[in-house]
């Protein structure tokens, strides 16, 4: 059963920076992390009732099933994503596993 792993970014201190930093360097690192079957982000722009949200981001991995994910999140591509995080997050992070029906 494919899994998705989902990254909530909360507000951050430089808004801008964070999505310039974000699309130009973090996610070609992500995209290289082994086993991924796809890669999504982008801003969240409001809840569904439109009031704002406390989200300011959101980011969705896919993989094959939770082996394949553990496999890529301790990979060295998964671990110099991770690492990374430290040069732009300025905020509250969230991160969920679901599984894709």
């Amino acid at each position: 059963m494919a899994v998705n792993l989902h990254v909530h970014f909360g507000k951050q201190d430089d808004p801008e920076r964070f999505a310039r930093y974000y699309a130009e360097t973090h996610a070609p690192i992500g995209r290289a992390i082994p086993g991924l079957r796809s890669f999504e982000y982008g801003r969240a722009l409001s809840n569904l009732d439109g009031s704002p949200t406390d989200i300011f981001w959101i980011a969705t991995l896919t993989f094959d099933d939770l082996d394949a994910m553990q496999a890529a999140l301790t990979s060295a591509e998964g671990q110099a994503t991770t690492s990374d995080m430290t040069n732009f997050v300025t905020g509250s992070m969230t991160v969920t596993v679901s599984e894709v029906l």
